[in-house]
């Protein structure tokens, strides 16, 4: 539920609420998270699911994003299972790996489908900004999730 709430924000009110056109990727950061403290078998379903919903909500082609944050959150869970996963550097080493993953995935999907936009424009899209932003949210997210999952709140899987 948290994970859809965030794409349907991010899709509607953080559109019009960015700092010169940056706005945080919750559904990112939050997989990020769900792959550093889950092992693969548990998290993989979660990237899928939201990958689906944001292909049928928001996508031009089916399956594109249910493809990338499935691969994604394959990825940081496998990268992430032998990194200590109290430590602040966890997420903030992994989310790097997410970015990549999914923003690679997704450009990659539309060259071939003859979709994408001039790979120079894609990239400007991630400037100091973007990073700046989101490695910020990330850190506030990562601390709530683990103070959550320490009381015993949030499931250990």
């Amino acid at each position: 539920m948290i994970l859809l709430f965030e794409l349907i924000l991010q899709a509607t009110f953080f559109q019009f609420m960015s700092i010169n056109g940056y706005y945080p990727d919750l559904v990112l950061i939050t997989l990020v998270i769900i792959g550093v403290f889950y092992d693969k078998e548990a998290s993989w379903k979660y990237g899928f699911i939201i990958g689906v919903l944001r292909d049928i909500l928001y996508g031009r082609v089916f399956g594109v994003y249910a493809l990338g944050y499935t691969v994604t959150i394959i990825a940081v869970s496998w990268i992430g299972k032998n990194i200590f996963k109290e430590s602040f550097a966890s997420p903030l080493l992994l989310f790097p790996v997410g970015t990549v993953t999914i923003n690679s995935l997704v450009y990659i999907i539309h060259y071939l489908l003859r979709m994408a936009v001039p790979v120079e424009e894609y990239i400007a899209n991630f400037g100091l900004m973007y990073w700046m932003l989101n490695l910020g949210v990330l850190a506030i997210m990562y601390s709530l999730f683990r103070t959550l999952r320490q009381k015993g709140i949030l499931l250990k899987m």
